[in-house]
């Protein structure tokens, strides 16, 4: 029902527009990537018990898109993303073991206007140290690789003990408003986001928390400049999650003749008032939510020449007043060897802390796979 209802929508507003614009176009395209990676997993003595140390993820996905030019300044589009994982030990899709969205776009000189399943204008407009794709150092890949106890999404349960990203996620893709400006002459941008119901399967957000139902308001600034030759990008956000919590972010990104030097942070906090965090689930989840009270900052170096990426990157977060700590390096690579084919490596150390060594995990990974668009 949600599709028809977005779908509908966007007609609307196209019937709205009709009577204004001339005559125009329609426009349609699919594409879609497989990117398979294979990882061996070398663990800590202390920490390697009987864990697996070979892993084959696959993610596929796909993207179906109908736009229609009412001429060179109006248009509006109608967007599907599809994705599948296999073998991934996190299940952040938001329908479990796949992933939907599906959302409409009105472009215009007044800004643009996104309605559907997508994410919040914080997320977009966020800037964060650099990454080529490979793991990504938000949400990172590297937990297909080396198990994070701190961060659960699987047919057991949901937990977020620590933030696993710098860019404010916590309503995933849930259904919302989303308006993002223009860019001005001086190379800024805003944007705000209403989310009516903030709980998704790909957000930080248990489906038995007794938020999880409550809305959501999102506000984003972006701007970039050129300095003295280095082109700078930068980013603030903040979100107020009715009876969760209250989050802030902020980044900075620096580039020069293909070097790229950025980083960014996020802080989440919890008003009196609100639930508490600490609330035990099952005895396999206890303290899912203690995401809610905590920070996370990343740093990153990136490389690009021709079709060549490389970047060494650093990711921390920490859980308020708890032992949760989470921290990943990663050196990823990738070549992308003609328009359908990219070759990726990278080698990574994941260091995370539970409540007691038995609820920890640390070690490496080697990565090799590769990506291949239709």
């Amino acid at each position: 029902m949600k599709i028809f209802r977005i779908f509908a929508i966007t007609i609307g507003i196209c019937g709205i527009l009709n009577c204004k614009a001339h005559a125009g176009e329609w426009s349609f395209d699919a594409f879609g990537k497989v990117k398979t990676l294979y990882g061996y997993s070398d663990y800590d003595s202390s920490f390697a018990g009987n864990k697996s140390h070979h892993n084959l993820p696959t993610r596929i996905s796909s993207s179906l898109i109908a736009q229609y030019q009412f001429n060179s300044d109006y248009q509006i589009g109608a967007y599907v993303d599809l994705s599948y994982g296999i073998d991934q030990q996190i299940k952040d899709y938001n329908h479990g073991s796949w992933g939907e969205e599906v959302y409409g776009i009105f472009d215009s000189p007044y800004g643009k206007i996104i309605l559907g399943q997508s994410y919040n204008a914080a997320y977009q407009l966020g800037i964060s140290a650099p990454s080529i794709g490979l793991l990504g150092v938000n949400q990172s890949d590297i937990v297909n690789f080396i198990t994070n106890p701190n961060w659960q999404r699987n047919h057991r349960a949901t937990g977020y003990r620590t933030l696993n990203s710098t860019d404010i996620n916590t309503d995933g893709t849930a259904p919302k408003i989303t308006y993002i400006s223009p860019e001005f002459n001086n190379g800024m941008m805003f944007g705000f986001s209403y989310v009516p119901d903030s709980y998704s399967r790909d957000g930080l957000i248990n489906r038995r928390a007794s938020y999880k139902n409550k809305d959501g308001y999102i506000a984003s600034l972006y701007h970039s400049a050129d300095v003295m030759g280095v082109s700078v990008s930068s980013s603030i956000g903040a979100a107020y999650f009715a009876d969760n919590d209250q989050e802030i972010s902020a980044g900075l990104n620096l580039y020069r003749k293909g070097w790229t030097l950025g980083g960014g942070l996020r802080r989440t906090w919890i008003n009196h008032y609100d639930s508490k965090t600490n609330q035990p689930i099952r005895k396999s989840i206890n303290y899912f939510d203690a995401y809610r009270d905590a920070y996370a900052y990343n740093l990153g170096l990136s490389y690009e020449f021709g079709p060549f990426k490389t970047a060494l990157t650093y990711f921390y977060s920490k859980a308020d007043g708890k032992n949760y700590k989470d921290k990943i390096i990663q050196f990823s690579n990738s070549y992308q060897f003609n328009r359908y084919l990219t070759i990726y490596a990278a080698v990574a150390h994941g260091d995370f802390d539970g409540d007691t060594k038995a609820d920890s995990n640390h070690g490496y990974a080697g990565i090799a796979g590769v990506g291949v668009k239709f």
